[in-house]
């Protein structure tokens, strides 16, 4: 897009992770200096009076819906032959980025975006609005939390679309009924169902690294969709936990209808999983249990649990069997032993969760998560239990811990969040993220004693400032990384002083020319490292000495 202003916007530079293929803009709203995401459509002629209605519909739609994983449209408007979309701008690294990253995420991190997705797609649905699109590049993990991109209403039918050819991989992550052979308009079968089976293959994807279908084209894709059965994740990577197998798999059914009803269903079998998997529940307590959002219904459901209890425990005709031949006797939740029981157990459950927890319970907690060692697990200990020790136990033996703790994981939330800036040349927002990223670059060069002494400038003059105290307390922690890295001998420096001493060899064989050129290329090139200036400053006097 060659202008440099769209109405009220001012366009500064593509965003996205292929820029290249990209049409969302990075712009400010010159009236309000806001900065926005907008995603710009071009169509013939400007498209008609009709489309440009529709289309204004649909803006106006949007822009009331409000919800914390989902980037706020601001609204639209035509400037000649195109028509735009203006959305809330969102920081962060893109699950897309991510995955080419790191191949894949682990199950604990894929169950957190999950949840995140999950809970925006009911509010969405609720709202009678289906995203249509979910795939990894439309979403952005801002701090702990994914956000869903791309709000559209009418996404499939309207003039105002993107007009590129679908991808082999976004293919794969399409509904099957969406992409089914004679289907020319996805959007009359596009539903929540829809949506729930393409988060499906994104959890798929994130936790296995591959795709849920194969196909090395779009027709071999749009075939398989219709028949293939994807390989469970559990198989591919064995410390997925089962019920987020069996969750994923339910999501990936061919049939609608076979799916979870919604995402409320959706979210409820998370929190199960989370719960399960926290409390180390085994295979055999699943599967004889049930698992209350992904009931067990289909014969091969049942052989599938008949096969891990190793008898015949789901057998649900037997069990219908023997409840016909005890007619005559009391609806077993009618029993008095049931009723009694379920009460002291009903008195017990509200007895514990009414009983705070004792200062070393919550520190044990804490301990749990940080151990951990993921950015979710680290934020959840510090929004809970870190917390509460403080507000509980202020004076307690363990709130300097928990101060410790909570600022280690702020630092490290700020150095994750500056070292995605960095990485995507996104706006750098103040002093202390500019120091550090100057003091990073030092450091990346080999050059300690530089990055050292820019984050030792950044604690004297922005230590008093409580607006930077978590960019200082970063610097304070960079600073003993280095330290630690500069008191042994770095690779650069053993190189430097056996270049030195083959040049001592050459001068004592009189080959002064030969030496000379060690020392001037030894100068050229570290000269400008601190770290190796005693070394170097031999290599200068031997070079003065033998003019």
């Amino acid at each position: 897009m060659p202008r440099s202003r769209l109405g009220p916007l001012a366009i500064e530079s593509k965003l996205g992770d292929h820029p290249s293929t990209s049409s969302v803009w990075r712009a400010i709203h010159v009236q309000h200096q806001k900065a926005v995401a907008v995603k710009v459509f071009s169509a013939p002629f400007g498209g008609t009076p009709e489309a440009r209605r529709h289309f204004a519909d649909e803006w106006e739609r949007l822009k009331p819906i409000q919800h914390p994983g989902v980037a706020k449209c601001y609204g639209g408007g035509f400037e000649e032959t195109d028509a735009y979309l203006a959305y809330e701008l969102i920081e962060g690294e893109t699950l897309s980025s991510q995955l080419e990253r790191t191949g894949r995420l682990s199950w604990e991190n894929t169950l957190d975006i999950a949840e995140g997705l999950a809970d925006a797609l009911e509010y969405l649905h609720s709202q009678g609005i289906v995203h249509g699109a979910i795939s990894p590049e439309k979403i952005i993990i801002t701090g702990f939390s994914p956000v869903l991109l791309d709000l559209r209403q009418d996404r499939f039918s309207s003039p105002f679309r993107t007009t590129r050819p679908p991808t082999v991989e976004q293919v794969a992550r399409q509904a099957p009924e969406l992409i089914a052979p004679g289907v020319n308009s996805p959007g009359d079968h596009c539903t929540p169902a829809s949506d729930l089976y393409s988060l499906g293959a994104l959890i798929y994807h994130a936790i296995t690294g591959r795709l849920p279908i194969d196909g090395e084209t779009i027709e071999q894709v749009r075939a398989n969709a219709q028949t293939q059965i994807p390989v469970s994740p559990a198989s591919i990577v064995f410390e997925c936990p089962v019920w987020l197998d069996k969750l994923v798999m339910r999501l990936l059914e061919k049939d609608p209808a076979h799916r979870p009803p919604t995402a409320a269903a959706v979210k409820l079998a998370l929190a199960e999983v989370r719960k399960r998997s926290l409390s180390r529940a085994g295979v055999a307590e699943h599967v004889s249990s049930g698992f209350s959002p992904l009931q067990v219904t289909t014969q091969r459901e049942k052989d599938e649990a008949r096969a891990l209890l190793g008898r015949g425990v789901v057998d649900l005709n037997a069990a219908e069997e023997e409840e016909e031949e005890d007619v005559d006797a009391t609806v077993w939740h009618d029993q008095p032993w049931f009723l009694i029981g379920g009460l002291v157990a009903i008195l017990l459950l509200l007895a514990y969760v009414a009983w705070p927890a004792s200062e070393q319970t919550l520190r044990k907690r804490a301990e749990a998560l940080i151990a951990q060692d993921t950015r979710s697990a680290l934020a959840q200990a510090e929004r809970q239990p870190l917390r509460e020790i403080l507000v509980r136990f202020p004076d307690g033996p363990n709130a300097q811990w928990a101060q410790q703790q909570i600022d280690r994981i702020n630092v490290i939330q700020f150095l994750h969040q500056l070292s995605v800036k960095i990485k995507n040349n996104l706006p750098i927002k103040d002093q202390g993220e500019l120091l550090h990223k100057q003091a990073q670059e030092y450091a990346a060069n080999g050059d300690f004693a530089r990055a050292i002494d820019k984050y030792r400038s950044m604690v004297t003059v922005l230590g008093e400032d409580s607006q930077y105290e978590t960019a200082v307390n970063a610097a304070r922690y960079q600073i003993a990384i280095l330290e630690k890295k500069a008191s042994g001998e770095t690779d650069a420096a053993k190189i430097v002083q056996n270049k030195l001493d083959e040049a001592d060899e050459l001068l004592a064989n009189n080959r002064v020319v030969e030496a000379r050129k060690i020392w001037y290329s030894l100068v050229e090139l570290y000269g400008d490292n601190s770290n190796l200036k005693p070394l170097i400053d031999q290599a200068q006097k031997r070079l003065a000495e033998n003019e």
